[in-house]
């Protein structure tokens, strides 16, 4: 049923759908019902993909990783954005099968030359980080922060702030507490 907001048309009116978006207003021909068995195996398979993503999305998409995808907005929602960058990490069928191919950030901060990152001998809840920090970037500031998410399983936790900024070209960082075992740890800077 549609509704008039302002001087709006909003909803379904017919086989017409009206709504808005960034300010827009657009209208598209709602979708045709659709017998069970017209769906192809391909369809099907695709589905179960995508609903890995929205899981995948739920577990954010009330904290600072929807604000660092919605500042990202550029023509597409936030959470398009998340799907589209992080769907290679994903099996056909639904199955997280590369955790290294996930984003949890949609800036344009670059990485820094040669980060690398590794448990510290004897301590197993800090990570040494250290990089190169290449004044000459014009994307990247030297008060940009190291940034943390970590996984356990199938949960991530974060993004974490870990206090290192990028003109330092090293830290220590102290991984949170979490049930289970930190399988994962994901760095990224912020502005």
């Amino acid at each position: 049923m549609g509704k008039i907001v302002g001087s709006n048309i909003v909803g379904g009116v017919g086989n017409l759908v009206f709504y808005s978006y960034n300010g827009n207003n657009y209208v598209r021909m709602a979708p045709g019902k659709r017998s069970k068995n017209s769906w192809s195996e391909k369809q099907k398979t695709n589905w179960k993909r995508f609903s890995a993503l929205i899981a995948l999305w739920r577990q954010f998409r009330f904290g600072p990783v929807k604000e660092i995808w919605r500042v990202a907005e550029e023509g597409k929602k936030c959470n398009c954005l998340f799907y589209e960058a992080n769907a290679a990490a994903f099996g056909p069928d639904g199955t997280l099968l590369e955790k290294q191919r996930l984003h949890f950030s949609a800036g344009k901060l670059p990485l820094p030359h040669f980060l690398m990152a590794n448990r510290v001998p004897g301590d197993p809840d800090k990570v040494e980080v250290t990089w190169q920090y290449d004044e000459g970037n014009r994307m990247a500031w030297f008060d940009d922060e190291l940034m943390m998410m970590v996984s356990n399983d199938d949960k991530f936790t974060g993004p974490i702030k870990t206090g290192a900024l990028r003109k330092q070209e090293t830290a220590v960082i102290q991984l949170p507490s979490v049930n289970g075992t930190i399988n994962g740890i994901y760095l990224f800077f912020g502005s």
